[in-house]
């Protein structure tokens, strides 16, 4: 299967009313993949009323594995969870552990799977994230010439 066809990824961000994305990544030691603040032109609202640090991975990097995903989002962060707490506390952050799947309805390929490992599940726990699964469907038949 070519890793084209799907948009599979796993990203955490912190996301708040009003804050300066650049000032968390400071604090974090960590670059983000993609941020945005209140006010910022969205891609789906012209003008978004919120601001986002994520950190994400590769898109169509791993498609079956997601755990593997999940890990290496949360190795870099396994370490910054009393960092990302006063950040929470700080700003009135909220943090997610977004799971994007696409599921290739192909009966010939392989789905994925998902579970999390007790790191993660701890790193979940102590700075209060919740998880959040988007899951579509393609057909990589459609593609076949």
């Amino acid at each position: 299967m070519s890793n084209n066809n799907f948009n599979t990824h796993v990203y955490f961000s912190l996301v708040g009313d009003e804050f300066y994305p650049e000032e968390l990544s400071k604090e974090l030691g960590i670059e983000p993949t993609n941020s945005c603040k209140t006010g910022d032109e969205g891609k789906y609202k012209k003008e978004l009323t919120f601001s986002s640090w994520q950190l994400s991975t590769e898109k169509g990097k791993e498609y079956s594995d997601i755990e593997k995903l999940v890990s290496e989002i949360i190795d870099q962060l396994k370490d910054k969870v009393e960092i990302i707490n006063n950040l929470k506390q700080k700003y009135e952050l909220e943090s997610v552990l977004q799971i994007v799947l696409d599921i290739d309805t192909n009966p010939e390929q392989s789905t994925p799977y998902l579970g999390h490992d007790l790191e993660t599940i701890e790193f979940l726990f102590k700075t209060q994230t919740r998880t959040d699964v988007d899951i579509y469907t393609f057909d990589s038949r459609d593609n076949e010439i």
